[in-house]
């Protein structure tokens, strides 16, 4: 016979029941990128993207898992989209622009680099030799939440990495405000498990 009345309680809170994190919350998070099936040569070796069944979209799972304050230790996902059928006015994918943008806005913060710094040193500080490198990278993010669509309910989601120019940036080692909820989200909301990405925007569709 089994006895489950002495199994220790879970302590990462993790995988407890929480509501959303206030849209606008600025903490510090650790950047894991999820291993994927497909291969980007033009973004390094590994496979570290998927690939949409129905159209050219192609994109990355982030996962940030924040540091010190009130949520730390709590997990939220992203995905950056890298290609797409509709094009942006550079001629590219629009979903490779907003990736590209997303992508330097994160090694910006990790790396404290300031977005007008065009100085060698940035420049070079700037360059990575794939998507394994950012995995481990310690950034300053705002967390924003994503609706839920399909009977799955609201997420929280990376809605900018802050880099050093803007006001809110947090330096390393810094610890995060008390929040409180922010305007319209009900107490009590809770966070699930992250809708199955793959569903293309409409902006990367044509």
């Amino acid at each position: 016979m089994l006895n489950f009345n002495n199994v220790p309680e879970d302590a990462n809170p993790q995988n407890q029941e929480f509501s959303l994190i206030p849209v606008g919350t600025i903490v510090r998070a650790v950047l894991l990128v999820q291993q994927g099936d497909v291969e980007v040569p033009e973004f390094g070796q590994g496979q570290w993207f998927k690939k949409s069944a129905s159209t050219s979209a192609k994109w990355m799972n982030l996962e940030f898992t924040i540091i010190g304050g009130e949520f730390d230790r709590r997990k939220f996902w992203h995905s950056v989209f890298i290609d797409g059928d509709k094009l942006g006015p550079s001629g590219m994918p629009l979903a490779k622009e907003i990736g590209l943008r997303t992508l330097k806005s994160i090694v910006e913060s990790a790396r404290n680099i300031d977005p007008a710094d065009m100085s060698p040193q940035a420049q070079q500080n700037r360059n990575i030799s794939g998507m394994m490198d950012l995995n481990g990278m310690e950034l300053c993010v705002k967390v924003g939440v994503k609706k839920g669509t399909n009977g799955y309910k609201d997420n929280n989601q990376l809605m900018a990495a802050l880099t050093p120019n803007n006001s809110e940036f947090l330096p390393q080692g810094s610890i995060p405000m008390q929040t409180t909820p922010a305007a319209g989200m009900q107490q009590g909301q809770q966070q699930t498990a992250p809708q199955p990405s793959g569903a293309v925007p409409s902006w990367a569709q044509q």
